[in-house]
This record gives C-alpha cells, sequence and structure tokens, in this order.
C-alpha cells in the first residue's frame, strides 16, 4: 500500500506542475502577443490548466493520505 500512495503522489506532483505550467503559459499568452491574443482565447488553454491544477491537489492530498496510513498501520 505505501507504493501506491507514492505513485498517487507523485501524479498528483507531475499533474500540479503541468496545471501550472498551462495556466501560467495561457495567462501570459495575451500580454506577450501585445493583444494579438485576446483574454478569450486566451480562456482556451487558462480553464482546462485551472481544473488540472485543482484536481491533481486532491490527487497528491490523497497520496499523502494513504502514505500517512500506511506509515501508522506500519508502526503498529
Amino acid at each position: 500500500m505505501g507504493i501506491f500512495g507514492k505513485i498517487v503522489l507523485a501524479l498528483g506532483i507531475l499533474g500540479i506542475l503541468l496545471g501550472i505550467a498551462v495556466t501560467g503559459i495561457s495567462a501570459i499568452l495575451p500580454i506577450a502577443t501585445d493583444g494579438r491574443t485576446s483574454w478569450e482565447e486566451a480562456m482556451i488553454g487558462i480553464v482546462p490548466g485551472a481544473a488540472v491544477l485543482v484536481l491533481s491537489f486532491f490527487v497528491a492530498v490523497i497520496g499523502i493520505v494513504v502514505i500517512f496510513i500506511a506509515r501508522k498501520n506500519k508502526a503498529q
């Protein structure tokens, strides 16, 4: 059960990094292109990036909980 928690935690952390990258790049795009990209077009990347970020955060929390439960059970 401990390895399962580590895998879930790793996937959660990778998802958080992906969400931050997608959301950040999409948010900077209208500023970096001097208005050639509108905020409405940037929202196509911002909304899914934020969704991946939030979902991955919950996955990482689940991974941490599973690791702590496995450690507690192993100590007993």
